[in-house]
């Protein structure tokens, strides 16, 4: 009985301005957007990072202590366990959408070994920091 309604609720929804494509942006508008979040801050160091079936590449990332930075990454594998990332150290946690840059801006403040890794923690790599 609850199905006819369900139905002509969705078919309602689907045919109104609020429901489909009417909140999508322009290709353009898009990349445009995009670009702009990106753009890491003029002097900041950034380091680009592949996420793919062999994990993070590369798998050791070498950092100065005190210097801000910014991790760009990028999937591209359909792996859910690397669907995010976390940095617990840091308490970083980010999802990273397939085929699309992802940045994350850091400034480590302790030297030392921390682990970059997976939302299940199975792929891991490797932050090492080095004193300034």
């Amino acid at each position: 009985m609850r199905r006819p309604l369900f139905a002509a609720a969705l078919a309602l929804l689907l045919s109104s301005p609020l429901g489909g494509a009417a909140c999508s942006k322009p290709a353009e508008e898009t990349k445009a957007v995009a670009a702009a979040e990106l753009a890491a801050p003029a002097g900041v160091k950034r380091v680009d990072i592949a996420v793919n079936d062999s994990g993070f590449s590369p798998s050791t990332i070498e950092l100065k202590k005190g210097e801000p930075v910014v991790l760009r990454f990028t999937r591209t594998t359909k792996s859910e366990c690397l669907k995010a990332i976390a940095i617990p150290d840091l308490k970083v946690e980010k999802d990273l959408p397939l085929n699309t840059p992802v940045e994350v801006a850091i400034t480590p403040e302790k030297e030392g070994k921390m682990v970059l890794q997976c939302w299940m923690a199975m792929v891991k790599a490797t932050i090492n920091v080095v004193g300034s």
